[in-house]
């Protein structure tokens, strides 16, 4: 165990490896991972997401090392693995860090459009949307507006960055509605 102490903190007995033929036997992964010294485990991935990966669990440190330096990019049954050494609390960070960053996703949608904000669970709101919807004028008359607004924000005041990301928005939509198949209604006469 004196040897272990000299190693890097990511260094530890449990390897991932990644890129291995969806035919791979775990006795194949025993006979490849086993010269390098004993095994205590293997677990191989069977689900669809986790289907060609691995763990291989070493008896001892400097083995998982060995087997880690000396496999990483070897050619296996037609492909080129990927070993890495395991690291749960980097996995726990990395799923909070993608939680935390659909939330601020989220805020930022809602503060700066509330009508593309899809994971909004406020029922006023989505009640509000609904309402205007259906008492919105059609598409037709909803794309003149948005290109005079767009003329009229096209000089934002001073001292107000929120004008800039607003008018870039509303740029970027009235773009995007010039490519929307357009709704026609008998009903609502431009003039």
């Amino acid at each position: 165990m004196s040897r272990a102490g000299k190693l890097a903190p990511e260094v530890n007995r449990a390897l991932f490896v990644k890129n291995l033929s969806y035919n791979v036997t775990p006795e194949d992964l025993f006979e490849l991972f086993g010269k390098f010294g004993p095994i205590r485990q293997v677990r191989q991935g069977i689900a669809t997401n986790t289907k060609g990966t691995a763990f291989v669990v070493y008896e001892d440190v400097m083995d998982a090392k060995q087997a880690c330096d000396k496999l990483n990019g070897f050619n296996f049954q037609g492909r080129y693995l990927v070993v890495l050494y395991h690291q749960p609390e980097k996995m726990a960070r990395s799923k909070e860090d993608l939680e935390a960053r659909k939330e601020n996703l989220a805020q930022l949608k809602q503060k700066h459009d509330p009508s593309l904000s899809s994971t909004t669970t406020n029922s006023s709101s989505s009640t509000a949307a609904s309402v205007t919807k259906a008492t919105s004028p059609p598409i037709v008359a909803k794309k003149t507006v948005v290109r005079s607004a767009v003329a009229t924000a096209a000089t934002p005041r001073k001292g107000r960055p929120d004008d800039v990301a607003n008018q870039a928005r509303r740029t970027v939509l009235s773009f995007v509605r010039g490519f929307l198949p357009q709704k026609t209604s008998n009903k609502v006469c431009m003039t």
